[in-house]
């Protein structure tokens, strides 16, 4: 009867497996900045044009539902964090008035509490509904292929033509390409930024795309380019300029969490200087 049972349990297992790769079947999309014109922003295009905090938002309310009191019950929590509903709650209300737009977006989310108060499981959470959202079709994230930020494609639209792409698509195109997409656009591209290169992106923590995580070894030692990277002295002895964006090694931690969320951890114990 118990191994009846145990293969039962099994194959109800493996059918939630085969139903999560159904749902999240994501597909692998590549083309020029005219293809994902014409192919990708047309079908939805407030959902290309999200900004981080609504790309979380949107994932809350994707993972979670509406309770009789009107806030949000997120599963992505259910079943790791027991008795801080409320500060539950303060969480998924800063996200959700960072994503409309207020002045909330531009301030830190800093969990504070004691040892074992569930903050470094909340984040990881997360991240993890971060990473399984963005292989869904709700999800579906768009960069600029080889972008070291990987940057939203809609930061090609000049902008004497964003007044007119406000128009056609109902949203608007904002932010400035980085200085590696603006020099490679002018080097690679003879400045034709509808030849581009853009592709799908997916996020994950381990392959350092939108999740970046900062732990400083030593407080009183902490290191800026951690952060923001710091120049390549081989790169300058190929490229002979210590200004040119290829010379600059992109490897922090800042730009990994780009497009989506940066975790510091005991960032409060670092030098009054490093903040």
């Amino acid at each position: 009867m118990e191994n009846a049972e145990q293969t039962q349990s099994q194959e109800q297992f493996r059918d939630q497996l085969r139903a999560f790769t159904r749902q999240h079947r994501a597909g692998h999309w590549s083309g020029s900045f005219t293809e994902f014109l014409e192919q990708v922003l047309s079908a939805a295009p407030a959902q290309f044009a999200r900004s981080s905090h609504q790309y979380i938002w949107d994932m809350l309310r994707w993972s979670g539902q509406a309770s009789d009191d009107g806030k949000l019950r997120c599963s992505l929590f259910a079943d790791e964090l027991f008795g801080i509903d409320h500060a539950l709650a303060r969480v998924a209300d800063y996200f959700k008035a960072a994503a409309a737009g207020s002045e909330v977006g531009r301030r830190l989310l800093l969990l504070l509490g004691p040892p074992s108060g569930g903050k470094s499981t909340l984040v990881i959470r997360l991240k993890r509904g971060l990473e399984e959202y963005s292989y869904t079709e709700a999800g579906a994230m768009y960069g600029i292929a080889g972008c070291p930020v990987r940057e939203s494609p809609l930061h090609l639209v000049p902008h004497t033509l964003r007044a007119g792409f406000r128009d056609s698509y109902g949203v608007d195109a904002a932010g400035e390409l980085c200085p590696h997409c603006r020099a490679r656009l002018e080097r690679e591209l003879d400045g034709d930024f509808l030849r581009m290169p853009v592709e799908r992106i997916f996020v994950s923590e381990a392959g350092r795309s939108a999740i970046g995580t900062y732990a400083p070894h030593d407080p009183n030692t902490a290191d800026i380019a951690d952060l923001v990277g710091s120049v390549d002295l081989s790169r300058v002895a190929e490229y002979g300029d210590e200004g040119d964006p290829r010379a600059w090694s992109w490897s922090g931690t800042v730009y990994a969490a780009s497009r989506g969320v940066l975790e510091m951890i005991e960032i409060l114990k670092v030098k009054r200087e490093f903040l």
